[in-house]
């Protein structure tokens, strides 16, 4: 694996597991009606995922696409999805949500 996809997938997994445990410790603080069925429907483990695509795709096409900043790749936001993908299973493999 390239250096640049194993750090989109480092990244992938980071941001599923903190994204993942940040939902359970707000629905825990903060009794939402909108964030329990968050939780029901997806679970941290989906939200986790969920963040991790979005930001993947969000680097891609603005701090790539856009600003020019890198080079839009789709293998990159694939190799976030694959982190992100491996991050929320390790939280259902804790029982996190």
């Amino acid at each position: 694996m390239q250096k640049d996809k194993l750090k989109h997938a480092i990244a992938g997994v980071a941001l599923s597991i903190v994204a993942g445990l940040f939902l359970c410790l707000v629905a825990g603080l903060i009794p939402w009606t909108w964030l329990q069925v968050v939780i029901a429907g997806v679970g941290a483990a989906g939200f986790g995922f969920l963040v991790a695509a979005v930001v993947g795709a969000a680097k891609e096409i603005i701090w790539d696409g856009f600003l020019k900043r890198g080079t839009p790749e789709w293998l990159d936001f694939l190799a976030t999805c694959l982190g992100g993908a491996i991050g929320s299973l390790i939280l259902k493999i804790l029982g996190v949500g």
